[in-house]
């Protein structure tokens, strides 16, 4: 029999109510539930008056279990509580299987910071000891001649240049505290969590994305305080049992409103169900409608711009199935919530360059086509995540040209779309919007009919393959 999943506690109901944990873990994809809950946290756990003495923010791949618990062992200052706060601590990081180029990257950017911990990390990873390391012994050079060969073309000159002077770094350091400082950062932890916790510490972990309930970390972090995910909020059977209406009633309720099934469920498809952005809509839902007591669907129409990722997803997928009717409707529908032209061209753009990414990296990972059929949280974990871990630095630098630093939202609304293009047809289409934004801008041509031209060329097969590059 398959064992049930115990319910999550609300943690913020427990510390209104003086029963508080030695150590939480937040974590999921809904950050702004996660950061909001922390909040929530840290406002009744500390006052204002002892805020700045009682509490610390530890972050980075630098800091270690030894700096972590040395901050949680000292006494708070005029106050019941100390706070530790540590975001997205390599101890998670590590657990969620690192490939051995992103373990080379982050002991390469803390080579000058924390030279020890580079060392201990790398040897971890070569399976060797630093001693070892210092004195170039036989088993070093051969795992790091292996740990080059495989990682080939993936590693760039500064970070092969690294790995060869490793043993020059070794050198200069102390070896025994080196040795002490390899310690597993999970055994250690885990040593705490089994002994006498502090009782005026609260230590909080954050990560951004889902960790592995069944690790032993997660488990003991669980078993004496609070292990809490925040994925993200799907839509239920039905409107009266969906997690997120009861949310926006209960939200509504507290300012007298209520609203509609209708009108609720067009907030969603306007906000692809991001909680932040529905909580900024709930905001301007409630000053716009004044005294009136019921949000109605032309509330969210007045209110809530469609997400304009859905439509243009709503577009591309038009013009993936070649149908010029249905593209040039979600162009017009598009056009008319207020978007200017050149910047609806650029998020054309911008999508098509983001599908180019996706159905490559589909093409180097032999990823099978899921449309519709995979949930959210599963693509986040399965695809998005271990992607993003492994190919994410060969993208561009900047967040506005790669993929796999969007919303897991934005990337599993694109990857939902390859089956319906080649990656000729999807290169001949971001080369098409970038010709149309120089016509956009220099042209005295109606943009509207320059943008409806464009849309027709996309769905006609005759003219992708008259533009093709041969």
């Amino acid at each position: 029999m398959r064992q049930q999943r115990k319910p999550l506690p609300n943690i913020l109901r427990e510390i209104q109510s003086n029963k508080v944990f030695p150590v939480y873990l937040l974590c999921g994809e809904e950050s702004f539930l996660v950061e909001g809950t922390l909040k929530q946290m840290l406002d009744h756990l500390l006052t204002p008056e002892t805020r700045d003495f009682n509490l610390s923010f530890l972050e980075g791949p630098e800091v270690t279990t030894q700096e972590i618990l040395s901050q949680v062992d000292t006494y708070p200052v005029m106050s019941e509580w100390r706070v530790v706060v540590v975001r997205d601590a390599t101890l998670f990081k590590a657990q969620q299987r690192s490939t051995p180029i992103t373990v080379v990257r982050n002991a390469f950017k803390i080579e000058t910071s924390n030279a020890s911990k580079c060392i201990s990390t790398l040897a971890k990873l070569l399976d060797v000891t630093p001693q070892q390391v210092a004195e170039r012994h036989l088993d070093f050079i051969n795992s790091v001649d292996a740990l080059i060969a495989e990682l080939e073309t993936r590693l760039t000159t500064e970070e092969r240049q690294f790995l060869e002077r490793l043993p020059q770094i070794a050198q200069e350091l102390d070896l025994y505290s080196t040795e002490v400082s390899a310690v597993d950062d999970v055994a250690l932890m885990l040593e705490w969590l089994q002994g006498d916790l502090p009782k005026n510490s609260v230590l909080i972990f954050t990560v951004r994305g889902a960790v592995n309930e069944r690790n032993r970390l997660v488990r003991a972090i669980d078993d004496v305080g609070r292990y809490r995910p925040f994925a993200p909020v799907e839509a239920g059977p039905s409107v009266n049992r969906d997690p997120l209406y009861i949310k926006v009633s209960e939200k509504l309720a507290e300012y007298e409103k209520q609203i509609t099934p209708r009108a609720f469920m067009q907030l969603r498809n306007r906000t692809g169900g991001d909680m932040h952005t529905i909580a900024e809509a709930l905001n301007k839902i409630i000053n716009f409608v004044g005294d009136k007591r019921q949000v109605d669907e032309q509330d969210i129409r007045n209110v809530v711009t469609q997400n304009t990722y859905d439509s243009i997803f709503d577009l591309t997928d038009a013009i993936g199935k070649r149908s010029a009717k249905q593209a040039l409707k979600s162009l017009h529908d598009v056009l008319s919530s207020g978007q200017e032209p050149i910047p609806v061209n650029s998020t054309i753009a911008r999508q098509f360059r983001f599908a180019l990414q996706a159905k490559l990296i589909a093409e180097k990972k032999e990823l099978r086509p899921f449309r519709g059929r995979m949930p959210l949280k599963d693509f986040i974990s399965n695809i998005f995540q271990p992607i993003a871990e492994e190919v994410g630095n060969l993208l561009p630098k900047s967040a506005t040209h790669n993929i796999l630093k969007q919303n897991p939202y934005v990337a599993y609304k694109i990857f939902q779309t390859l089956h319906a293009f080649t990656a000729e047809e999807l290169a001949i289409a971001l080369e098409k919007t970038l010709a149309v934004d120089t016509e956009l801008k220099t042209s005295q041509t109606d943009a509207t009919c320059t943008l409806e031209q464009l849309v027709y060329e996309l769905c006609d097969n005759r003219q992708t393959r008259r533009f093709g590059v041969s």
